[in-house]
């Protein structure tokens, strides 16, 4: 009897403890842009998202566009498949609430070769990890919680050489990586996103139109978001040129 009640009892520790399922329990689905406003929103059904990023790099060395060396970041929509699991009669917080703390990044050729930036100084790794966060409580019903991941898929230091990969596309692989509040750790499954290079596809500079008209930067946003990003179709405004 007395063994019986030992396996019960760890039975019943083994049942707070397991706050998570095995497998992948969260994953992306796709890119979303911003909206006018520069406001990226979690839209699962009817939403817009890009399936292709675009990416001008002319604001690297020796350019004199340094106004446009930006980074490109992807705003990945998040989803979430962790049940609820908590227990207010033992007291017990809701320990599925998941926190994502940090992305793995891989730069790969079209083939999926990783790119190799050994024989740049300083030589920068690849892949290379970069910060990420956001939190998603359990998913209810059937449907999963979704929300929105930001990540600088591309730092400017790694920009500044796929000039090999100009009107070519590239391939970023992306992992994320999180941990719920009861100490299980997530590990999304890789996503793969194409990106076209550019240089100077989406560079605009300030002056005067065939008209005389002096432009602004609101000549060329329009709708679109003005973060001067020089990414996925959104431009990059120089005004030093």
């Amino acid at each position: 009897m007395r063994g019986v009640s030992v396996l019960t009892f760890l039975s019943f520790l083994l049942g707070l403890s397991a706050c998570a399922p095995a497998g992948t329990s969260a994953y992306v689905s796709f890119n979303i842009p911003p909206d006018g406003s520069c406001t990226v929103t979690p839209v699962v059904t009817g939403g817009k998202f890009i399936p292709e990023g675009q990416f001008d790099i002319s604001g690297k060395p020796p350019n004199d566009h340094v106004f446009c060396d930006t980074p490109y970041y992807v705003n990945l929509l998040v989803n979430s498949n962790l049940r609820a699991n908590k227990d207010t009669t033992l007291g017990r917080a809701e320990p599925n609430v998941l926190q994502i703390t940090s992305a793995e990044v891989r730069l790969m050729d079209i083939n999926h070769a990783t790119m190799t930036f050994k024989n740049v100084k300083p030589a920068l790794p690849n892949p290379f990890l970069v910060v990420a966060n956001n939190s998603l409580p359990p998913s209810q019903g059937g449907d999963p919680t979704v929300g929105i991941a930001n990540v600088r898929a591309i730092p400017t230091d790694y920009a500044h050489h796929l000039s090999p990969f100009i009107d070519k596309e590239i391939l970023v692989e992306i992992q994320l990586f999180g941990t719920t509040i009861g100490n299980e750790d997530i590990d999304f499954k890789p996503f793969t996103y194409p990106v076209r290079i550019c240089d100077g596809c989406l560079l605009r500079c300030l002056g005067k139109d065939v008209t005389g008209h002096m432009l602004t930067p609101a000549d060329f946003y329009g709708s679109e978001c003005p973060d001067n990003a020089g990414a996925d179709g959104r431009y990059c405004i120089d005004p030093n040129c």
